[in-house]
């Protein structure tokens, strides 16, 4: 069965990568590491870049007016985003006019609270480009029943099982991401890894053995782990 990888970062190379896909996306979370790295995708990858829209911009919207982004990411911990930031970010971000997939970082982690994922800037920010996609990465992480039931009726929301399956393989949250899988539209839900920050092959591992408990048959399977993640990615591709 074809995998497509949604959330894949390039720096440390392939050797650890142990399993077998039909592309990835590529995402790159500075614009320094775009630009050392970003040759390295091969004609079947997709690749994404961070919206330093606070310094930087001009920077970004060259790169994008360049070619080769297929989707823009934002990253509160990584960008040292809290509330009071989100009104200039959307401002910038209708500005900027984007094209693509927008990709938000959702994982809880860490002790900086002030910079964690915002759930109310997802819904303002898929409400406001609603011809875009907007995926949330890793679902929320251990709020993952959260993010679902408060996303799930914005037709443009798309949930990335990235990292989460594996990393909370051992708690009760496997039982929420069992829901989101089971009970979320079957075309708004995408495999990754977060590749080198999981074992490929145990997250896929993690995945498949959901999908056997659910009985899940193996087209929705396949959308899943492949089709849904390639179309939305693909369909912004820039030559």
């Amino acid at each position: 069965m074809n995998v497509f990888d949604c959330h894949f970062h390039i720096e440390t190379g392939l050797e650890k990568y142990d399993i077998e896909t039909s592309g990835k996306n590529i995402i790159f979370n500075s614009i320094e590491s775009y630009r050392e790295h970003h040759s390295l995708a091969s004609k079947h990858d997709t690749v994404s870049l961070i919206f330093d829209y606070k310094e930087r911009l001009d920077e970004v919207k060259s790169i994008v007016d360049g070619g080769g982004i297929n989707a823009l990411k934002i990253h509160s911990r990584i960008q040292k985003l809290a509330e009071a930031d989100y009104p200039a970010l959307i401002e910038k971000m209708i500005a900027f006019d984007p094209k693509t997939p927008i990709i938000v970082d959702a994982f809880f982690f860490g002790d900086d609270l002030e910079f964690q994922p915002s759930l109310p800037f997802i819904v303002k920010l898929a409400r406001q480009f609603p011809e875009i996609p907007v995926i949330v990465a890793h679902c929320g992480g251990y709020d993952v029943m959260k993010f679902f039931y408060h996303l799930r009726k914005l037709p443009n929301i798309y949930f990335d099982l990235s990292i989460s399956l594996a990393y909370m393989r051992s708690t009760s949250v496997y039982a929420d991401f069992k829901n989101l899988i089971n009970f979320g539209e079957r075309g708004r839900v995408m495999f990754g890894t977060d590749y080198p920050y999981i074992v490929p092959s145990v997250q896929l591992g993690v995945f498949n053995q959901m999908a056997d408990e659910l009985n899940m048959p193996s087209e929705k399977r396949n959308e899943i782990l492949y089709t849904n993640a390639r179309s939305v990615f693909s369909s912004s591709l820039v030559s």
